[in-house]
């Protein structure tokens, strides 16, 4: 920091975060590296002290930990939510698979026996943060398994995608399909705020800090779970966002984090070639928030004949209710997330109020 009579300034070191690349024939020792470190990662928590048990949605990332955890602990739980509905294909196989190698008890959760209560109007022993899981009841029923079964420690895949993430040197021109979602969901959004609250937006001050090896989104997926399982005494356990095992696969060339190349290689000894290979179409979660709006439709359009973002000229109402008929008249996954946002942000100023 530089200080004098008239001006303060501040400089930062690179703040890009990844290492430089292993060379090609250094990969081998990169991937049992990165195996070793995970392994580290999870041994350096006390497993032997309390039961645990691993949220297993049958995705690479929390296969790798529950393959990981699976090796220190002597009675393992699993768990995981089924999307069904044609959204996961192949999900309840992969768990399948997974959980033979793991020799542990499961306890599945339907998603649909635990689709998402759209309230805005919570009562007040049912408040919420505002930043809450967005499918909070099927979690809570999934902890509430585990906690019966004498749980005490919880392991989650949560950060595999950030693990996984390019450099800004590193990407390519050609942009990932999530990339545009992005950009129509904020374009989305902003067009719910009035002008007043967009000035605000754009002319506040954000510090220009560069980014931390652990992310915001994966210390904000940490944080919405945070609660919750506090009130179940539950200890959450992410070894994917260790930053010993971020400095192990920072190292790794491009060619193993994208398209989680590192996970992939790490589970095709563990599991076989044929459980994920390079084409297999993840789980996803898309399809639920639609159904679950459209479910209740005539609650929130009623709840929303009053909106206190509305009254205290953050948003126009209209432009709330087109975007309400938008999603369900289309389902589209850009427009949902702009709603839900909103909706979110409705429910946590309605508590203030």
């Amino acid at each position: 920091m530089y200080v004098d009579r008239s001006d303060t300034s501040f400089e930062y070191g690179s703040s890009d975060p990844f290492a430089e690349e292993l060379s090609g024939r250094e990969q081998n020792n990169g991937l049992l590296e990165f195996a070793d470190t995970l392994q580290e990662v999870v041994l350096s928590r006390p497993t032997g002290i309390c039961a645990s048990a691993v949220e297993l949605s049958g995705g690479m990332d929390s296969a790798s930990v529950a393959i990981a955890v699976g090796k220190c602990v002597k009675t393992l739980r699993c768990g995981g939510i089924l999307l069904g509905d044609g959204s996961s294909p192949r999900q309840s196989d992969r768990r399948a698979r997974i959980l033979s190698a793991l020799n542990c008890r499961d306890h599945p959760l339907e998603m649909h026996t635990h689709v998402p209560a759209i309230d805005l109007d919570l009562a007040p022993e049912r408040r919420l943060p505002l930043a809450s899981e967005y499918y909070l009841e099927a979690f809570e029923a999934l902890w509430d398994r585990f906690r019966a079964d004498g749980c005490e420690i919880v392991w989650s895949g949560i950060g595999g995608d950030e693990l996984c993430a390019c450099s800004t040197t590193e990407e390519s021109p050609a942009r990932s399909p999530s990339s545009r979602h992005l950009e129509i969901a904020v374009e989305l959004a902003e067009g719910l705020l009035t002008k007043r609250a967009l000035d605000a937006a754009h002319s506040s001050f954000l510090f220009c800090a560069p980014l931390s090896a652990t992310v915001s989104t994966f210390l904000l997926a940490s944080l919405c779970h945070a609660r919750p399982l506090a009130k179940r005494g539950l200890w959450p356990v992410r070894p994917l966002g260790d930053r010993r095992l971020i400095d192990t696969a920072a190292k790794l060339p491009l060619a193993l984090r994208e398209g989680k190349e590192i996970f992939r290689s790490y589970l095709r000894s563990r599991l076989g070639r044929d459980v994920f290979p390079p084409d297999y179409v993840k789980e996803t979660f898309a399809l639920v928030l639609p159904k679950a709006i459209a479910a209740h439709a005539d609650t929130i359009s009623s709840q929303l004949s009053s909106c206190a973002l509305a009254d205290f000229g953050l948003v126009s109402r209209e432009s709330v209710m087109a975007l309400l008929n938008r999603v369900l008249t289309t389902h589209e996954f850009s427009a949902t997330s702009a709603l839900v946002r909103f909706l979110w942000a409705e429910r946590f100023v309605r508590q203030l109020c």
